[in-house]
């Protein structure tokens, strides 16, 4: 027993002389500036109490201080639920039911389903979804007061996938933009009509929504449908219209930009946005990632999307339109593979660190434990 006694008391001293010099290593190393996560490195882990007690630093941080940024974030919300509104998938790349609970009332944003071919003049390039992009809901059972389109490009607005939305469901407003129209003028209409598939459909299935077109006083023209207010809240790209919608509503505001956002915000329209958010939360959809075609860049990179998303500060971020489910063919690929159609993506986990406070996840299922939920039905 005596043996024993001495032997557990060796060991505890052990155990006190080794904290001892970790604690005095870590002091060193705290007074060089080095970040929590160095200084927790630095620790055993049966010594983090006393290193807690000694920096005054709550023991759940010094726990927590390995972990990625999407786990931080993904044990503190749940992705699809921002103040009143909840924020469901119909695929697992950009197309979205957000319902406002306040007004029990819905909207369908960029519907792609599966089987649902995408032609970029005629066959010179089509885009369908891959079945692991299909989470497999029955288009029968999506309900919705309208149908918003951010761009008239066949893979957001898919003539056959809404096609199937309304005939198994029921006519709804389907809600595009003025600016790629016929109304905007020949040359638009001239690339709508030869450019992409379907366009006939296209033009009868529309209801146009205008520009937002803020006063100084934060006053916006709306296409009001039901409980949403809806408008295009930017000037196009030079090349294709990638625009960013604004959709307001008794439940707060959504910014949707699949292909990011393509310029600053005008002082007037961020003014009308402060309005719109007074007591609600502003969500944003953004895409994050960058698209080439014939090698030219057509998206702002992220760190642009960076610099505009610190304009509005928006409570919560969503990343979007990943293109990571998508068969790509036609004549053009086949002949040139990558170089006439490529996507640079932004990991789930830099994006995570870009927004500590505001990202909430994708619709993608890839190396993204924050996932929005499928829909399930009204």
């Amino acid at each position: 027993v005596g043996l024993k006694t001495i032997l557990l008391s060796s060991l505890e001293m052990a155990h006190d002389h080794l904290c001892f010099l970790l604690l005095n290593l870590v002091a060193g190393v705290v007074s060089s500036n080095a970040t929590l996560v160095e200084q927790a490195t630095c620790l055993a882990e049966n010594c983090l109490e006393e290193f807690a007690l000694l920096q005054r630093v709550p023991l759940e941080e010094l726990r927590r201080s390995d972990q990625t940024c999407l786990e931080r974030v993904r044990a503190n919300v749940t992705p699809g639920e921002e103040g009143q509104f909840k924020l469901r998938v119909l695929n697992y790349d950009n197309s979205w039911h957000i319902t406002c609970k306040a007004s029990q009332q819905s909207l369908v944003f960029d519907p792609f389903f599966l089987g649902k071919q995408a032609h970029f003049f005629g066959l010179v390039q089509t885009v369908e979804l891959q079945s692991e992009g299909w989470p497999g809901i029955p288009i029968s059972s999506i309900t919705t007061q309208g149908v918003v389109i951010s761009l008239n490009a066949p893979d957001h607005f898919n003539a056959p996938s809404l096609r199937e939305l309304i005939d198994q469901t029921h006519k709804v407003p389907v809600l595009s933009a003025y600016v790629q129209s016929p109304q905007d003028g020949l040359k638009m209409a001239v690339v709508d009509a030869f450019g992409y598939g379907n366009f006939e459909d296209i033009a009868a299935l529309s209801t146009l929504y205008p520009s937002c077109n803020p006063t100084a006083d934060g006053d916006l023209q709306f296409k009001d449908i039901g409980d949403f207010r809806v408008c295009y809240a930017g000037l196009p790209n030079i090349a294709v219209p990638f625009r960013t919608v604004l959709i307001a509503s008794s439940c707060g505001a959504i910014l949707y930009a699949p292909h990011g956002i393509p310029e600053p915000f005008s002082e007037n329209l961020l003014q009308a946005i402060s309005k719109l958010r007074v007591g609600k939360p502003l969500v944003a959809i953004v895409g994050t990632s960058t698209l080439y075609q014939l090698g030219i860049k057509v998206t702002k990179t992220f760190e642009f999307t960076q610099e505009v998303l610190q304009q509005i500060k928006p409570d919560a971020f969503y990343d979007t339109h990943r293109q990571e489910y998508f068969a790509v063919g036609g004549i053009a690929f086949d002949l040139l593979g990558n170089s006439t159609y490529r996507i640079d993506r932004v990991s789930p986990e830099d994006i995570c660190q870009a927004f500590p406070d505001q990202y909430r996840g994708s619709p993608s299922r890839k190396d993204n434990p924050l996932q929005v939920p499928v829909y399930e039905g009204a």
